[in-house]
């Protein structure tokens, strides 16, 4: 939220429209990226952004905004994730939900509406840091191993170790990763290779001792950084997406993440 753009105002904007085709910026793209910080940070709707600008307008002289740049061009924005390169590391994976609309349980019981459900935010979170590799968002009617595989083929020459709970417990995921998938497989899971004899192994090994002791011997624990990213994620930027669009609360979403 450094706002020392301000003081370089038009050289971003020459830089900005440096090639640019069409009718060229008048706000450089680091003002609309301050007013997405504070959309994503403090759920500020996009007329109070408006009034934002023009605030930041009559205390600086630099240029308004209106309404339908600062929407579009918020919009139009594309979050990416910082290139990290290095040694692989422990990852943890998981996901949760956000809630996209702030309507209680009344209206559903009162006039029997159905709820729009949820948005579900898979990710790769580096134990080593508590920092994302990778994600995705999906709707609430995707399988987490689903999406898992997805945003784990994106990622793995960066995994050491993979630590997810039972709703990862895919063979695909075991093929992949081997012994370094630290996943406790289901109740009923068979102790037979059966396509997949790392998870096997696991099964032979919980039925050896107790799901407790197998934990405890490859530290399970671990799994918890991704359970402290999400706390921390929804603590400070909020689990309440206004967006109705699918496309808009993706978005909102990675933003979140980005930011």
């Amino acid at each position: 939220m450094d706002p020392s753009f301000l003081m370089n105002w038009k050289a971003l904007l020459e830089e900005n429209n440096r090639g640019k085709r069409g009718h060229p910026y008048k706000t450089p793209n680091a003002f609309i990226t301050f007013l997405a910080k504070l959309r994503a940070l403090c759920s500020v709707p996009f007329r109070s952004l408006e009034g934002i600008a023009c605030i930041f307008a009559r205390v600086t002289g630099i240029r308004s905004v209106c309404y339908t740049s600062i929407f579009r061009r918020i919009r139009k924005s594309i979050p990416k994730l910082p290139e990290v390169n290095g040694k692989p590391v422990d990852c943890a994976i998981d996901s949760t939900g956000f809630k996209i609309t702030i309507r209680g349980d009344y209206l559903g019981n009162k006039w029997h509406k159905h709820r729009r459900g949820w948005s579900k935010l898979h990710a790769v979170i580096s134990i080593h840091d508590v920092s994302v590799l990778s994600f995705s968002v999906t709707d609430d009617r995707v399988h987490d191993a689903k999406e898992g595989r997805k945003i784990l083929d994106s990622v793995k020459n960066r995994i050491l170790m993979i630590f997810g709970d039972k709703g990862y417990d895919s063979k695909a995921i075991f093929n992949e990763f081997g012994s370094n998938a630290v996943i406790p497989p289901r109740k009923n899971a068979s102790s037979q290779s059966r396509g997949s004899p790392a998870r096997a192994k696991i099964v032979r090994l919980i039925r050896r001792t107790s799901e407790k002791e197998w934990k405890e011997s490859v530290q399970y624990g671990k799994r918890w950084s991704a359970e402290i990213y999400f706390s921390g994620l929804k603590r400070t930027m909020g689990e309440i997406i206004k967006a109705i669009r699918p496309d808009y609360i993706a978005q909102e979403i990675d933003l979140k993440v980005q930011y």
